[in-house]
C-alpha cells in the first residue's frame, strides 16, 4: 500500500529532471545466436535460464549461449512463432504459439503442444495465470478459453464477450480478468466468470486508446500502458485516470509497452519508439535510447516487454534484440564520439575535465574543442576551437588540454597552441578569445597548456612545455618560470611541466619531466618556483615522470608515474612505498590517482583502471570486458565530481561512475548442473544410458559403470548479465587434484575417473568477488571393473599358486637330466679348444708382422700429408685449405667490407735490365719476405705476386670490421721498411728501390679457383680501383680511395688529391695516407699505433653511440642555417674546435665515451647562431636533446653533453676534466700561428654586427682578453701557453705603433 501512494504522489508532484542514461546495456542479437531479432516474451525456469521466445525460434539462454529450439527439430513444439510465456508454481514453462499451447516439463525434459484439434491451427495471444493457477488464455479468432492442467483440457468463455479476436489477458491478486480486445475494446470479468463489464477510457487526444500492457501494482490499482501513455484504474471506482501528466507533457502521448515498479519505487517503463524511461523516488527521469556510435546503449528505441529476473538484472526485448541493465550495479559508464552531437562528443580523444559548482554541467575537453553536458537535459553542446588562431600562423592542432570552470558560461582553457577564454552567450554563440601576456618569444616556449590551477583572486598558474606561467588575469600580466642551468637549486627543474596541482593547504606544486617535484615559494611577493627539498629521496625509489598527485592527509601524498607504478610518500617520516605490477596493478604506467568518498585510490593506466584499497594493499582491476569505452587512457583526463562520481578519459571517450554504485563484485553467484553427456550428445532423464532418471539438475547423486568414468557436465550461474566476468572453479572431493579453476569455461570434462567415491562442488564469482556460497554439489560413484573386484583376485591367486607349482618341479627335473648332458660336451669341447690354441698363436706371430709393416707405411704416408699440408697453406688460407682437405671443393662468397692492398716497384722494367736473374729474384725475395711479415702481423691474407707486383687483402676469408685500419698500418709500415732502405742506399751510395702502394675498400667475391693449380684469389671492382690507386699515387706514398678514408679517418692524418677517373669512366675520390695521428702512434712518429689507438678503435667500434652518424647531421644542419655574416662562428670554426677538442682530450688520455661526448658537444657548442646571434648555448643544448637520441645517446650523454655547451661560455669556469679540455678547445687557436689569420675574421664579424667600431679597440679589447685568459689543461699549457704570449705581445706592439685607419 505504501508503495502506491509514493507512485500516486509521484505522479502529480514529479520534478522533470533528464539525465545522461543511467545504464550500462549488454545487447544480444542474432550475431550473438539468437534465433530471430523481434524478441515477443522472457521467462525464466528453475535452473536460472531465461527462455525467449521470438518470431523464428524458442532460445534457451544460459549467461553464454543461446540453445534454439524450432518445430523441426524438437519434438512437441509445433510452431517457432512465441507469442506469449507463462511459468507456474510446479517450475513447468507454458508458451503460447501460432500453433497452439506448448508446454515444456523440466522433470523430463520434453515438450508437448495442445490444441482444441488437429485440423485448425490455435493462435495464442496472452496466457495469464489466476490464483488456483489455471491458464486462461486469449486467442486470436477463438475467443476466450482455459486450460485445465490436470485434465489437460480447454473450455470455451468466447459467450463473455462479443468478440473472438482477444490481443491480451490479465488475471488480478482477486481473481478478476482484464480482457483487451481487437476491435470491441477493454472488458472486466468477475470472479465467478459470469458477466463481462466494458471499461471506457478517456482519449488524451480524441484518438482511440490502445490497450499494450496491463500490470497491477497494488490490491486495487491496475495500470494500462497505452499508446497515450499510463493510466492507472482504480478496481474500487472503476475509473481511470492519466498517470505521469508532467511525463506527458515533455514528451507527448508515447506508446507504453511495458510498465515495471521496483522496491525502491523506481519505476521503468518501456516504449514504443522512444526507448526506455526510468523515473526515481525522488522525481528524476533517465531516458535511455539507442546511440549506434556508443557501445554499452540500449540496443533499440522500439520496446516490446521488460523482464526482471532472480538476480535482478532487467532483460529488455526488443525487434532488433535482447539488451539487459543491472539497475542496483550500474558499473562503468561510458560516453564516446558520436554522430548524433547531442548524446556524444565530436573526437574520440578525451584530455580533460571540469565542472561547475552546482555541477549542473560537465565540460569535457577533446581534439576538437569543448563539449559541455547539461546534466538537466542529458544533452551536449559543442564549442569548437578555429585553428586560425595559432601563434605560428600555422594550422594547430586544437586539442584541449586543461580547463578551470569559472562559471557555467565563462571557462578558462589550456590548449595545445595556448591559452584562451571561452564565453558562452547562448547556444551556438560563443568565443574563444585568446589569453598572452608573454613576450612573444616567451609565448612560443610556453605555447603547450597542460595543467592549469588557481591560485588566489584572479591568478592561475600553468604547466607548460618549457615550465610554468603565472596569469593575472585582472592585472592582464603573465610571470613566465624557466629552468636556469646557472641557477638550478632557486629555479624550476627542467622539462615539460605536466603537472600543476594545489593541496589542501594552498600549497602550489609543480611536476616535470624529470621525474622531480618543484613548490612555489612567496618570500614578500616575489615569488620563486624550486626544487622539492625531499627529491633527492624521491629520485632514489622511481626517476620516471610524476604524473598525479594526491594529498591524503596533511603529510601523506601519493604520486602516479610514467613507469613506476604509485608512489606513497609521507613528507613527516620520510617514508617512500612503491606499488607495481607485482602489486597487483595493471600497468606500471598511471596517468592520474583520484581518491574516492570510501578512501580507495583509482588510477587510469595504459591497461585499464584499477581501485587500490591503501588499507589492505589489494588491487582490483578493470578493463573494457568490465564496460571500459578502451582500455587506455590519457594522461591529465579525470575528474572527481560534486555528485561523487569519477571521470577518466581515454583514446575512444570517457567513462563515469559513482564508486559507491560498483557493487558487481559482491554479488552472490549460486550454480546449477544443467546438462551431462558421455562421448555424444546430451544426455536427458530416463533416457538410455542416462546415469540419471531425473533431471541433472535434481539430481543428488550418480553412479557410473566403469566404462562410464569419462563424461561432461554443464553448468549454470544465477547472474545471466555478466557472462565475460565471471569465473568458476570445482573442487572434486575423494581426488588429489584440489581446488581447480576453470576461468570463464561453463563446461567441466573428466576423463577417466579412478573407481571410487566422489563429491564434485563447482563455485562461480564475478571478477575478483568472493566465490559464491552456493556451490553446485554432485555426487559420483564410479564402479570397479570385475577385475578390480577382491573375489576376481582371489581366483587368480589360487590359479596363479597351482601353475607356479607345476612350472617348478618340472623346471627341477628337466635341470637334472641337462646337468648330465652338459658335463659330456664339456669334456669334448676342452680337447678342441687346446688343439685350437696352438693354431691361434701360429696366425697371431703373422699379424702382428704384418702389423709393423703397415705402422710403417702410415708413418711415411703422415710426413707426405705434413709436406702436403704446409705447401696447401703457404700457397692459401688456412681456413680455405681446412675446407679443402674436409670436402675436396672452397666454394666463392661475396664479401661485403674488403681492403685489396697493391704494391708495384718504380721502374722495375729498367732495374732488372741491370741485374741478373738471380740478383734480381734475391732482391724481390727479401723485400717480400718482409711485406709478408708486415701484412701476417697486421691480420692481412696475401693474394699472389705477379712480377713485381704484390697483393694482399684484409677481411678475407675470415670477416672482421677492422680491415681498412689494418690494411692502412701495413701500408705505413710496407712505406716505412722501403724509406729507411732508400736512407742506407743513399748514405752507402747504392742504388735503391721505389714503391707506389695503393688501397680500396669495397664488396669483393672471394674462393678457390683452378683444378690441376690450386690459387686463392679476389675479383671485383675494388680491387681493380686498388690497383687505380697504385698506378696514380707517388712513390713513397700510400695512396686510398675515399671508401677507405671513411673507414680511417679517425686515426689517421690524410690528405685529399683530388678525383682519379676509374675504366669505367667513374670518377673516386683519391687520398694520401701521411701518418698515424701523433697522438695516437708510439712516440708521435706515425707508423706503429699505440695503446690509445687501440682503445679508441674498440670506441669506435662498440660503443652504442653513433658518433659519426650524429657530426654529419648537425654539420648539414649548419651548413644550411648559418649566415653568411659570421666569419668566425662558421662551420670551420666548428671543425676547428672538434679536432682540437680530440687532440687534448687524446693527449689528457680520454679514450672513453667521454672522447665522444666532448667531440659532440664541440659539435653544438655554436649551433645556437643558426637561430640567434647572443645568448644561444640554450639552443645548442636543445638541438642536442632533440636529435642526439637518434643516434644512440642516453639521457645522461645528453646531460653531459648539455653541461659541456654551457660551459664554453665566457668567461669559462670548468669544473673538470672534460670542461676544462672543451673550454682549451674552444680558443685553441689564441695559441697558435694562424691566430692574426682567425683573429681577423671575428674581427670583421664583430664590425659587421655593431659590437666594435674601430680596430685600435679590437686590439685593446684582444690585449685585455688574451691578458686576463688562462689554459685548464697541461696538455694546452705545454703546447699553447708559449705561442699565446708571443701573439699578446704583437698585438701591444701594434698598438704601440699606432698606425691604425680608424
Amino acid at each position: 500500500m505504501m508503495k502506491l501512494v509514493l507512485s500516486g504522489l509521484l505522479s502529480l508532484f514529479v520534478l522533470t529532471i533528464f539525465s545522461q542514461t543511467a545504464y550500462r546495456f549488454r545487447n544480444y542479437s542474432i550475431n550473438d545466436g539468437l534465433s530471430q531479432s523481434s524478441v515477443t516474451s522472457i521467462i525464466q525456469d528453475d535452473n536460472h535460464a531465461l527462455w525467449i521466445g521470438t518470431q523464428d525460434g524458442l532460445n534457451r539462454f544460459d549467461g553464454k549461449t543461446f540453445e534454439i529450439f524450432t518445430s523441426d527439430d524438437t519434438k512437441g513444439l509445433e510452431s517457432e512463432y512465441i507469442k506469449c510465456s507463462a511459468k507456474t508454481k510446479d517450475g513447468k514453462l507454458w508458451f503460447g504459439t501460432t500453433n497452439g499451447l506448448t508446454l515444456f516439463n523440466p522433470n523430463s525434459e520434453t515438450f508437448v503442444t495442445y490444441s482444441l484439434d488437429q485440423k485448425t491451427a490455435l493462435q495464442i495471444e496472452s496466457i495469464a495465470l489466476d490464483k488456483s493457477e489455471n491458464l486462461w488464455i486469449g486467442t486470436s479468432s477463438k475467443g476466450l478459453l482455459s486450460f485445465n492442467r490436470v485434465t489437460e483440457k480447454f473450455k470455451d468463455y468466447s459467450g463473455l464477450i462479443p468478440t473472438k479476436k482477444i490481443q491480451s489477458v490479465f488475471c488480478t491478486i482477486e481473481g478478476r480478468l482484464f480482457i483487451n480486445t481487437e476491435d470491441k475494446g477493454l472488458f472486466l470479468v468477475n470472479e465467478s466468470r459470469t458477466t463481462a463489464t466494458k471499461i471506457e477510457i478517456g482519449s488524451k487526444n480524441e484518438n482511440p486508446v490502445i490497450i499494450q500492457r496491463i500490470v497491477q501494482m497494488a490490491n486495487y490499482s491496475v495500470l494500462f500502458g497505452t499508446n497515450q501513455g499510463v493510466f492507472e484504474y482504480d478496481l474500487n471506482l472503476n475509473r481511470a485516470q492519466p498517470k505521469f501528466p508532467n511525463l506527458d507533457k515533455e514528451f507527448g502521448y508515447m506508446g507504453i509497452s511495458d510498465i515495471y515498479l521496483s522496491d525502491n519505487n523506481t519505476w521503468f517503463l518501456g516504449t514504443t519508439n522512444k526507448g526506455l524511461f526510468t523515473i526515481t523516488n525522488s522525481g528524476e527521469i533517465y531516458n535511455s535510447t539507442q546511440d549506434i556510435f556508443q557501445k554499452n546503449a540500449l540496443l533499440f528505441n522500439d520496446i516490446n516487454l521488460l523482464f526482471v529476473d532472480e538476480s535482478g538484472t532487467f532483460w529488455v526485448g526488443t525487434d532488433r534484440g535482447l539488451a539487459s541493465f543491472n539497475p542496483n550495479n550500474q558499473g562503468f559508464l561510458g560516453v564516446g564520439p558520436s554522430g548524433n552531437l547531442e548524446k556524444g562528443i565530436p573526437s574520440s580523444n578525451v584530455w580533460s575535465f571540469a565542472e561547475d559548482e552546482k555541477a549542473n554541467y560537465v565540460f569535457v575537453g577533446t581534439d576538437l574543442g569543448i563539449s559541455r553536458y547539461n546534466r538537466k537535459t542529458g544533452k551536449f553542446e559543442q564549442y569548437y576551437r578555429d585553428n586560425s588562431q595559432s601563434i605560428t600562423g600555422e594550422s594547430a592542432e586544437t586539442a584541449v588540454l586543461s580547463m578551470i570552470v569559472i562559471n557555467e558560461n565563462h571557462v578558462l582553457v589550456g590548449c595545445v597552441d595556448g591559452l584562451f577564454d571561452l564565453t558562452i552567450s547562448g547556444k551556438n554563440n560563443y568565443t574563444f578569445k585568446r589569453i598572452n601576456y608573454l613576450t612573444e618569444e616567451e609565448a612560443i616556449d610556453h605555447v603547450r597548456i597542460y595543467s592549469l590551477v588557481h591560485w588566489k583572486d584572479d591568478k592561475y598558474f600553468l604547466g607548460t612545455k618549457a615550465g610554468a606561467v603565472l596569469v593575472d588575469l585582472k592585472a592582464k600580466k603573465a610571470q613566465a618560470f624557466e629552468h636556469s642551468f646557472k641557477n638550478p637549486k632557486a629555479t624550476i627543474t627542467a622539462g615539460i611541466c605536466r603537472n600543476v596541482y594545489k593541496d589542501k593547504y594552498d600549497r602550489i606544486w609543480f611536476a616535470t619531466s624529470t621525474g622531480e617535484m618543484n613548490q612555489l615559494v612567496d618570500k614578500n611577493g616575489s615569488l620563486s618556483i624550486v626544487p622539492y627539498k625531499y627529491n633527492s629521496i624521491l629520485l632514489k625509489n622511481s626517476k620516471d615522470y610524476i604524473t598525479s598527485i594526491l594529498q591524503t592527509s596533511k603529510h601523506e601524498f601519493w604520486f602516479g608515474t610514467l613507469g613506476s607504478g604509485i608512489m606513497y610518500w609521507n613528507e613527516l617520516t620520510k617514508k617512500v612505498k612503491v606499488y607495481t605490477k607485482k602489486d597487483g596493478l595493471p600497468n606500471n604506467v598511471v596517468y592520474c590517482v583520484i581518491q574516492d568518498q570510501n578512501k580507495n585510490l583509482w588510477m587510469s593506466t595504459n591497461k585499464g583502471i584499477c581501485c587500490f584499497n591503501p588499507t589492505t594493499k589489494v588491487a582490483t582491476n578493470y578493463t573494457e570486458t568490465d564496460g571500459l569505452m578502451s582500455n587506455e587512457f590519457n594522461l591529465g583526463a579525470h575528474m572527481f565530481s560534486h555528485t561523487g562520481e569519477l571521470f577518466f578519459g581515454g583514446i575512444y571517450g570517457y567513462n563515469f561512475f559513482n564508486p559507491r554504485k560498483m557493487g558487481l563484485n559482491k554479488t552472490d553467484v549460486s550454480v546449477k548442473i544443467t546438462k551431462f553427456k558421455f562421448d555424444k550428445g546430451w544426455l536427458h532423464p530416463n533416457e538410455s544410458g542416462s546415469p540419471f532418471v531425473r533431471p541433472i539438475s535434481q539430481t543428488e547423486k550418480i553412479t557410473l559403470s566403469y566404462r562410464q568414468r569419462s563424461f561432461t557436465v554443464r553448468f549454470q550461474p544465477s547472474d545471466l548479465s555478466n557472462p565475460e566476468l565471471l569465473d568458476y572453479k570445482y573442487i572434486l572431493e575423494g581426488s588429489d587434484e584440489g581446488e581447480i579453476l576453470l576461468g570463464n569455461s561453463n563446461e567441466i570434462h573428466f576423463n577417466a575417473l579412478s573407481p571410487g567415491h566422489y563429491t564434485l562442488k563447482i563455485y562461480a564469482r564475478i571478477g575478483d568477488g568472493p566465490w559464491g556460497k552456493t556451490p553446485a554439489v554432485l555426487e559420483i560413484h564410479v564402479n570397479s571393473p570385475f577385475w578390480g573386484t577382491w573375489w576376481f583376485w582371489v581366483i587368480v591367486a589360487v590359479i596363479l599358486g597351482i601353475a607356479v607349482r607345476i612350472f617348478i618341479r618340472t623346471k627341477i627335473e628337466s635341470g637334472r637330466r641337462e646337468q648330465v648332458r652338459l658335463e659330456m660336451k664339456i669334456t669334448e669341447r676342452t680337447k678342441e679348444i687346446r688343439a685350437q690354441n696352438v693354431k691361434i698363436e701360429k696366425q697371431r706371430k703373422l699379424l702382428e708382422e704384418e702389423k709393423n709393416k703397415v705402422v710403417e707405411q702410415q708413418r711415411l704416408l703422415q710426413i707426405e700429408k705434413d709436406k702436403t699440408e704446409k705447401l696447401l697453406r703457404n700457397v692459401m688460407p688456412e681456413s680455405t685449405a681446412e675446407e679443402l682437405k674436409k670436402t675436396g671443393t672452397a666454394s666463392a662468397r661475396a664479401y661485403k667490407t674488403v681492403s685489396v692492398l697493391f704494391t708495384d716497384f718504380v721502374g722495375f722494367t729498367k732495374i732488372a735490365e741491370h741485374m741478373s736473374p738471380t740478383e734480381l729474384v734475391n732482391k724481390l725475395d727479401i723485400y717480400f719476405r718482409k711485406f709478408d711479415e708486415i701484412i701476417v702481423n697486421n691480420n692481412l691474407e696475401k693474394i699472389k705476386t705477379i712480377g713485381d707486383a704484390y697483393m694482399c687483402a684484409g677481411g678475407v676469408p675470415v670477416r672482421n670490421n677492422t680491415n681498412p685500419i689494418d690494411t692502412c698500418l701495413a701500408a705505413l709500415q710496407i712505406q716505412d721498411y722501403m724509406r729507411k732502405h732508400k736512407n742506407d742506399a743513399i748514405i752507402n751510395n747504392t742504388d735503391f728501390w721505389e714503391l707506389r702502394l695503393g688501397i680500396n675498400t669495397g664488396e669483393v667475391s672471394a674462393g678457390v679457383i683452378g683444378s690441376e693449380r690450386l690459387a686463392f684469389d679476389v675479383w671485383g671492382a675494388t680491387v681493380n680501383h686498388a690497383q687505380r690507386m697504385e698506378m696514380l699515387g707517388e712513390p713513397g706514398k700510400v695512396t686510398i680511395t675515399g671508401n677507405t678514408f671513411k673507414h680511417i679517418e679517425p686515426y689517421f692524418e690524410c690528405v685529399f688529391r683530388g678525383k682519379a677517373q676509374t675504366k669505367s669512366r667513374g670518377l673516386l675520390d683519391m687520398y694520401t695516407v701521411e701518418r698515424i695521428k701523433p697522438e695516437l702512434s708510439v712516440d708521435g712518429e706515425g707508423v706503429f699505433p699505440n695503446d690509445r689507438f687501440h682503445q679508441i678503435v674498440n670506441l669506435h667500434h662498440y660503443s652504442s653511440i653513433n658518433y659519426y652518424k650524429a657530426e654529419r647531421h648537425i654539420i648539414k644542419v649548419l651548413e644550411k642555417g648559418l649566415s653568411d655574416k659570421l666569419h668566425y662562428h662558421s662551420i670551420e670554426h666548428t671543425k676547428d674546435v672538434v679536432k682540437a677538442v680530440e687532440r687534448l682530450a687524446l693527449m689528457e688520455g680520454v679514450t672513453d665515451e667521454g672522447l665522444f661526448l666532448l667531440k659532440s658537444a664541440a659539435t653544438y657548442h655554436d649551433a645556437g647562431f643558426v637561430e640567434q646571434y647572443e645568448k644561444n648555448e640554450p639552443i645548442g643544448a636543445r638541438l642536442a636533446e632533440e636529435i642526439l637520441p637518434k643516434y644512440g645517446y642516453t639521457a645522461q650523454h645528453i646531460e653531459k653533453i648539455k653541461e659541456l655547451i654551457f660551459v664554453t661560455q665566457i668567461p669559462h669556469q670548468p669544473k673538470n676534466n672534460l670542461e676544462e679540455i672543451i673550454c682549451d678547445a674552444d680558443l685553441d687557436y689564441l695559441g697558435r700561428d694562424d691566430f692574426h689569420e682567425i683573429a681577423d675574421r671575428l674581427r670583421r664579424e664583430l664590425r659587421e654586427h655593431g659590437k666594435i667600431d674601430s680596430d685600435r679597440k679590437w686590439d685593446e679589447l684582444q690585449v685585455s682578453f688574451l691578458t686576463s685568459h688562462r689554459y685548464f689543461t697541461e696538455t694546452a699549457i705545454r703546447t699553447r701557453k708559449e705561442k699565446k704570449l708571443k701573439n699578446l705581445d704583437e698585438i701591444k706592439l701594434r698598438l704601440e705603433k699606432d698606425e691604425y685607419k680608424d
